[in-house]
């Protein structure tokens, strides 16, 4: 608490100093250049351009802490998928139980209920195109136009009501401009990698079309000593197809059709843990001994596993410019997803927890389908100086198809049926007001009404019902239903002052709400349901570009979340049923925590960036059999993050090309897993991944790049989530990251 403390102060303090300094220089001109210079160099860092409040505006104009990568970035740092992320963008963790499916974390909030089978409503919302996503998994990170992560409560201008904050992925649109790209891509474990993409403007200033693509296979790296098959592979494929229709000034419709398939062996399970009070502790520790002399790359996993699965979604964006001062904006889309999955979690030949592939005559265990419509009025007032944005937001969530789900726990199969519906409604408006030519007020409302119903039938092998509620008590009921129906207002104030052009301050508050739901099953009837949770954000920013003989681009917040009802979600056993993710209410939780990122760029040829975070995560009160105990940070959130980049282009004859060369390495603190036992681990490991790349572009002039890279280039063995169960369980697994990667690739410009 003193260290949070002091570094709070430290950095409050800086932000002060370097407003100050920035309103001196706004106001004096004062620089170490003469003031062309000043302007010239100062304005040399790359616009990015985000939709953080539904709007094209530029990253440094937008009063919100944000984390913005560049499609230029995601490839000069190997950025292949979700987990990938948290090397670039501070105060965002990566976690999760399967690889390609990992769950965002950001500022110590993170997935809510995650339960094979039923919705997840998580404080992270994920979103494509504008539009909510359930997971953004393999064949995303392709023609995308930036992914943007923004932290702390929203709401107020998104579909979806959060509490930790959002990460958005823009697809690139169409242009009337004739190009292409492909790419092809090999490496090590017999990496095959391609993507291609072609613009094409079918009638030139009215319709165009962009078609891209991708196809990815790698070899996996863990094998099974008992059924020799290699885990952890990559196989998938995607494609996306987009078609812009601007019939008549002012008026333009983008439609977004976009699919991804995968068919690949399942993720590994590495035992590390053993509960020595745990009735299996005899069984398991035999197998421990053996893990720990076969290391991290082989596994006792005793039948085959894999992850089959596909997404398809169809997004329509409308945007009619009616006048100067208004503008009409419709989102409309379907988005479906269908998985069928067989895991082992224990990673031993004990049959202790299963998941088994779909029974014959069906293809798919689980699913969903979604269907959401917005509606927005982006207005202006130019006599009273504001902006607005009025909107209404509708979703609808279901699996669309009988769900079937088959589970050994134990050595007892057991087969779940599980149907859900869930409703979301909200209006909301959002305001810019601007008070002067430095001062700006803008804050926003919501008010949203979620309905939420669930149900749940068990059976044995032999298709007879045997779930009793209560369990192991009640009677025998087939299906099992609850629901529950939940509403709140959201809110945010924010007030901004720019010293210049390229520096502003700001200070806001955000009122945060996440929909409560159900557990199904659950372990007594106290916790079919759980409430809403609430955060009151309180947030200090700085950003600014400077000219200290050289540019200098600086990024900070600082902030104060206080949750109420804050949701905890722990794995309980529910015998001859299944183990499953039961959520309650804590009572209260702070989270608080300094975010920064930097950019130099000394010469015109070398470019050295960086980011820290610092996060302390606790609950303010202890909760019996969770992870949740007073003064203990929040599971897996790391309270350091820090990371540090450079590229320096190396001046070659024009007519030859363009040499670059880029590194980065990335470190994160130990994180606390949700296990409080002292007889177990409770704790991931620090680690540090470094990777490297050599770029050769436009060779010649023939518009080909060739490219060297490596990811973890010094081979760390660290640690993504896994399965931290040793106290219902008996055991403990992990996920472990990627070896070291390296490849070479191929891009034809044209």
């Amino acid at each position: 608490m003193k260290h949070s403390l002091i570094l709070s102060t430290a950095t409050i303090g800086l932000c002060s100093s370097l407003a100050h300094a920035a309103a001196h220089q706004a106001v004096t001109g004062a620089s170490a250049q003469p003031e062309t210079h000043h302007a010239s160099r100062a304005s040399d860092f790359q616009d990015i351009v985000v939709t953080a409040r539904r709007r094209e505006e530029s990253l440094q104009s937008v009063p919100v802490a944000i984390s913005a990568v560049t499609p230029e970035a995601l490839e000069q740092k190997g950025i292949r998928s979700v987990e990938d992320l948290r090397v670039a963008v501070p105060g965002l963790n990566i976690s999760g139980q399967r690889r390609g499916e990992a769950s965002f974390y950001i500022r110590g909030q993170g997935p809510g209920i995650f339960n094979t089978g039923q919705r997840n409503f998580t404080s992270v919302a994920i979103y494509f195109a504008e539009v909510p996503a359930d997971i953004a998994g393999s064949g995303t990170f392709y023609d995308l136009a930036n992914v943007q992560v923004l932290k702390g409560p929203q709401g107020t201008l998104f579909g979806r009501n959060t509490t930790g904050g959002a990460v958005l992925f823009e697809p690139k649109r169409p242009t009337f401009d004739a190009e292409g790209t492909v790419k092809v891509t090999i490496g090590n474990y017999d990496y095959r990698d391609v993507e291609a993409m072609l613009n094409i403007p079918l009638v030139q200033d009215i319709l165009s079309i962009r078609l891209a693509g991708t196809a990815s296979a790698r070899d996996g790296y863990t094998t099974s000593i008992i059924t020799g098959q290699v885990l952890d592979e990559r196989n998938y494929h995607a494609y996306r197809a987009s078609v812009l229709f601007t019939p008549f000034d002012d008026f333009e419709n983008l439609t977004i059709v976009d699919r991804a398939e995968r068919d690949q062996s399942g993720t590994s399970a590495i035992l590390r843990s053993v509960n020595p009070e745990h009735p299996l502790a005899a069984a398991f520790l035999p197998y421990l001994r053996q893990q720990q002399a076969l290391g991290v790359r082989k596994t006792m996993i005793p039948t085959a596993v894999y992850d089959r699965g596909y997404s398809f979604g169809v997004t329509n964006k409308t945007v009619w410019n009616v006048s100067d001062t208004l503008t009409l904006k419709n989102i409309v889309s379907f988005r479906k997803n269908r998985t069928d999955r067989a895991s082992d979690y224990d990673g031993t030949p004990v049959q202790t927890f299963l998941i088994e592939n779909a029974p014959p005559g069906r293809d798919w265990q689980y699913g969903q389908e979604q269907v959401t419509e917005e509606f927005q009025i982006q207005g202006k007032a130019p006599a009273l100086n504001l902006s607005y944005i009025l909107g209404f937001y509708h979703e609808v969530s279901k699996p669309g198809f009988p769900q079937e789900i088959r589970q050994s726990l134990f050595g007892t199969m057991t087969v779940r049926h599980l149907d859900s519906h869930d409703r979301s409604d909200a209006v909301f408006a959002h305001a810019e007001l601007e008070l002067s030519d430095q001062w700006q007020l803008s804050g926003g409302f919501r008010h949203t009404w979620d309905k939420r119903r669930a149900s749940i039938s068990v059976f044995n092998a032999a298709g007879q019902c045997t779930q009793q509620v209560p369990p192991g008590v009640g009677p025998i009921m087939c299906p099992f239903s609850a629901k529950g129906n939940f509403k709140a207002p959201t809110y945010d104030a924010t007030l901004q002052y720019s010293f210049s052009d390229r520096a502003l301050t700001y200070i806001s508050y955000r009122h945060g709400y996440k929909s409560g739901g159900v557990n199904l099953p659950a372990p007594t009837p106290e916790f079919t349901s759980f409430d809403p949770e609430y955060v009151d954000e309180f947030e200090i920013g700085l950003k600014a570009d400077w000219d200290i003989g050289m540019p200098l681009r600086t990024n900070l917040s600082v902030f104060l979340d206080k949750y109420k009802d804050i949701q905890i979600s722990s794995p309980v056993v529910i015998p001859n049923v299944a183990i499953v993710s039961v959520v309650q209410n804590a009572a209260k939780a702070t989270n608080k925590g300094i975010e920064f990122e930097g950019t130099l760029q000394p010469t015109d040829t070398l470019s050295i960036g960086g980011f820290f975070s610092y996060l302390d995560a606790s609950s303010d009160v202890t909760v019996p059999g969770t992870g949740a105990v007073k003064g203990r940070q929040t599971a897996f959130q790391p309270k350091w993050k820090f990371g540090l980049n450079a590229r320096l282009d190396v001046p070659l004859a024009d007519d030859v090309g363009d040499l670059a060369v880029s590194a980065d390495y990335s470190w994160q603190s130990r994180t606390n897993t949700n296990e409080v036992n002292p007889a177990v681990v409770t704790t991931y490991p620090s680690y540090g991944l470094l990777n490297g790349r050599i770029e050769f572009n436009n060779i010649a002039e023939t518009g080909l790049d060739v490219a060297i890279f490596g990811t973890n280039l010094t081979n760390k063995k660290y640690i993504l989530g896994g399965f931290p169960m040793a106290t219902p369980m008996g055991f403990e697994t992990a996920l472990y990251g990627e070896p070291r990667m390296y490849g070479i690739s191929g891009k034809f410009h044209f």
